[in-house]
């Protein structure tokens, strides 16, 4: 049914609007992470009242999301652009992640050993490392 759609669709100059699916369901996948992340109520079987983050962002990332569409921003460099970001602030992510379970306090008996302290503070350093690279070598291009 798709198919036929676009290709119908297609014939007369319209683009695909099954295509346009995506920016919901985005929107809808990334509210439920951030909702979840800090532990408040999410997903379309709530009502307004009782998941009122989810509901926020996903009415922020919906016409959001549609606009860079509309506006033809280019996915891939803004996947790229992403990824970029994402590995950035890895490094810093990764020391807390390193502080918090070498806490005996909160993590009791599971805290690091020493074969996954080397691993953890060199991937630590590693991503540090490549941060600074990028940054230093003039970053990326869009």
């Amino acid at each position: 049914m798709s198919n036929v759609l676009a290709r119908e669709t297609s014939k007369h100059g319209l683009a695909d609007p099954v295509a346009g699916f995506d920016v919901p369901v985005l929107a809808a996948s990334g509210s439920v992470g951030l909702s979840g992340l800090i532990r408040k109520d999410w997903g379309f079987s709530k009502s307004v009242r009782e998941a009122p983050l989810f509901y926020g962002l996903v009415g922020v990332g919906t016409p959001g999301g549609t606009a860079l569409s509309l506006l033809s921003v280019n996915p891939i460099k803004l996947l790229v652009f992403v990824a970029v970001i994402n590995g950035v602030i890895a490094a810093p992510l990764l020391v807390i992640v390193m502080i918090v379970s070498n806490n005996r306090r909160l993590m009791g008996d599971y805290v690091n050993g020493h074969v996954a302290n080397i691993l953890g503070w060199l991937t630590c350093a590693i991503m540090a490392v490549a941060s600074v690279a990028l940054f230093a070598t003039g970053g990326i291009s869009f």
